[in-house]
């Protein structure tokens, strides 16, 4: 992953969005505009307005004109290609007569987000000047995200980052620096721990430039995930000389315009930042639980990003989620956070009363019943966590995709849903009452009825493409799951 470069003028905070090629659409926009007649609002937009959201890969663009000496309409767009942080402006084409509306197919596009796509709709006027109409903020979520489900450790001390296989990577373009990023919680506070390695790092660089470096914490409490910032979303900069803050962004919408206002204030929140000469530095910034309300989300959208300084001073940000630098900022992408519950023999008052109460045979029982009831049973869906629901179909997803393989194995499931396989099988207990094995050859058996009943292909032929190892062993599945044989269920099920 490259850098994401801004101007050393520009806050860490603000992506550069008046850079590029906006200020050409909007010369675009103020040369049309100076041109305009005695005649107004001859043209207008019905579709799209600003601030719209489009999840499908379509835009209808559909205009209302008015004045009957218009003789055509010239429509333009500007939007981001991929990676890129420089917009781009393309033709859409020309609309001659009623009605003024076209379909643009958007299907080749990447998500449009945090500033998303603006169209620029000019009208030629028969005997008058041209007249223009625009709408900015229109937005594209077509293209699913590649969103990653993060665990949040319980810890009493949040100066302890917890283990180190909690931590997340940045990927940085030179291999001599490196990154990592943990989040734990306790009752107090989320507290984000980040270490950066970087030896070409000294603190007797100005202040003006390290007061641009550090860490940005973006958070989605409500995991709205909208394209853009929405009202309750919150950003963190840590510097790495120099007092935090937040910024909350405001959104303008007025005449087809679309703007995002960063508000900034001085956060007192607990942080350190320590600097190791020419090793690097590490943060700690930690949020408290008032910041969400009365208690923590179970889960949130997340995303962090690092403000490195390059050789000449200027700050480059690398982000966990990727994309440029508007997609940085937008929830869309966010990965979630979840917290996992605290450990049970973390509460102190539990331990008091079984301690002093039952002693030391009584605790011991109490153990039991508890690693007992600790066993993975089948969850209803009204018991079932949202994060489980979501683990559970993505895990299913793969398993369906990956039956007919006869080698397929619990690591092999695992490593394609980036789960421990131990906490993969209790997934698969707790939603099903099955093993991982007894789960892959009951969904194996459901394929099989389907062949069954709409084929007359030999059971041997059918085994083989289910993923059985034989005709044999599907009897055998089909006799513990359906109390039946195949050839018994074809008989009654075919369909004729």
């Amino acid at each position: 992953m490259k850098f994401l470069k801004t101007n050393s003028t520009i806050s860490p905070l603000l992506p550069a969005i008046a850079s590029t090629a906006i200020p050409l659409f909007v010369l675009i926009l103020l040369l049309a505009a100076g041109r305009a007649g005695a005649q107004a609002n001859c043209i207008s937009f019905e579709s799209p307005l600003a601030g719209s959201v489009y999840p499908t890969p379509s835009c209808t663009v559909s205009l209302n004109v008015v004045c009957p000496n218009v003789t055509k309409v010239d429509l333009q767009a500007r939007y981001f290609p991929a990676g890129s942080d420089s917009a781009v402006i393309v033709a859409l084409g020309t609309l001659s007569r009623p009605p003024y509306k076209l379909i643009w197919n958007t299907s080749n596009l990447p998500n449009q987000l945090f500033t998303g796509i603006g169209i620029l709709a000019e009208a030629t006027i028969s005997g008058a000047a041209s007249q223009i109409a625009r709408q900015e903020g229109i937005f594209l979520t077509h293209q699913k995200p590649d969103r990653k489900f993060v665990p949040i450790p319980y810890t009493p001390n949040s100066h302890n980052p917890g283990k180190e296989s909690s931590a997340r990577r940045f990927e940085f373009s030179e291999p001599q620096k490196s990154g990592t990023a943990a989040v734990v919680w306790n009752e107090k506070e989320l507290t984000f721990h980040v270490n950066v390695k970087d030896p070409s790092f000294y603190s007797t660089q100005p202040d003006r430039d390290m007061t641009k470096a550090g860490l940005e914490i973006m958070i989605d409490p409500a995991r709205k995930k909208a394209p853009h910032p929405a009202d309750n979303t919150l950003f963190f900069f840590i510097p790495i000389k120099g007092n935090p803050s937040a910024t909350e962004y405001r959104t303008e919408i007025s005449d087809g315009g679309f703007k995002l206002v960063p508000h900034r204030s001085r956060v007192n929140h607990q942080y350190n930042v320590g600097i190791g000469e020419f090793k690097g530095y590490n943060i700690r910034f930690s949020v408290p639980r008032d910041v969400f309300g009365k208690s923590f989300p179970d889960t949130i959208g997340c995303n962090m990003a690092l403000w490195i300084l390059d050789d000449n001073g200027n700050a480059q940000a690398v982000s966990l989620t990727g994309g440029n630098r508007f997609e940085m900022y937008s929830p869309f992408i966010w990965d979630d956070y979840y917290r996992l519950h605290k450990p049970l023999l973390m509460n102190t008052a539990l331990q008091w009363i079984i301690f002093s109460i039952a002693g030391f045979l009584l605790a011991l029982g109490v153990y039991a019943l508890v690693t007992r009831l600790r066993k993975p049973q089948l969850l209803s869906n009204f018991e079932r966590t949202e994060e489980e629901k979501h683990a559970f179909e993505r895990v299913n997803t793969v398993i369906e995709q990956e039956l007919v393989k006869k080698e397929l194995t619990i690591d092999m499931v695992a490593v394609k849903c980036n789960m421990d396989a131990q906490a993969l099988n209790n997934l698969i207990k707790r939603n099903t009452g099955f093993t991982f094995m007894n789960y892959l050859q009951f969904c194996r058996t459901e394929v099989a009825k389907e062949r069954l009943r709409s084929s007359r292909t030999t059971e041997k032929s059918i085994a083989d493409l289910c993923g059985f190892a034989n005709a044999i062993e599907m009897e055998k599945c089909f006799t513990k799951f359906h109390h039946t044989t195949p050839y018994k269920f074809r008989i009654q099920q075919q369909v004729s």
